[in-house]
């Protein structure tokens, strides 16, 4: 169960949930996702980020099933981007999304873990996802490439900058 109140991306707004039964209620309207990610920082102190769709965005992807979201996050992050990691620090984050896929609704939990790229390592952006770049940011680039992105993202990336801090 999640840490109350948890904020739900939409398309153009979030909405706060504020108790397991409006948690309840929501997760009635829309199947459920488990999903996983990664905030990889290299020795330059550079965030990895992928070009997917038009938008920038960070390495994530499905849970598999009898899968933990740990070795989940690692594995999206190696299969999206060519980069292997370590999860860094004991921290991870939690956003919530919704979308539609073929006219279902869709609410997605992703675990996101900050991590650290093992080095001499080259980036292999994963054509079959649609990536079409993967590359090393240097920090005070990063609010510049999140300004096409999506928002629960440019609201992760917030919340990464000031547990940093």
């Amino acid at each position: 169960m999640p840490e109350f109140p948890i904020k739900v991306f939409t398309a153009d707004r979030f909405q706060l949930v504020h108790n397991e039964q409006e948690y309840q209620a929501l997760l009635e309207q829309f199947t459920y996702i488990r999903a996983a990610g990664g905030l990889v920082f290299n020795d330059a102190n550079e965030l990895l980020m992928i070009f997917r769709r038009g938008k920038w965005d960070l390495p994530k992807g499905k849970v598999e099933a009898g899968e933990d979201v740990v070795t989940a996050a690692l594995r999206e992050v190696k299969e999206e981007t060519g980069v292997s990691a370590e999860v860094i620090g004991g921290h991870r984050f939690f956003r919530y999304h919704t979308y539609s896929t073929y006219g279902t609704p869709m609410l997605k939990e992703t675990a996101w873990f900050e991590m650290q790229a093992l080095p001499g390592q080259q980036l292999s952006p994963q054509s079959e996802e649609d990536i079409a770049q993967a590359v090393w940011v240097p920090i005070v680039e990063v609010d510049d490439k999140l300004r096409n992105s999506y928002e629960s993202v440019r609201d992760l990336w917030e919340e990464v900058k000031n547990s940093r801090k």
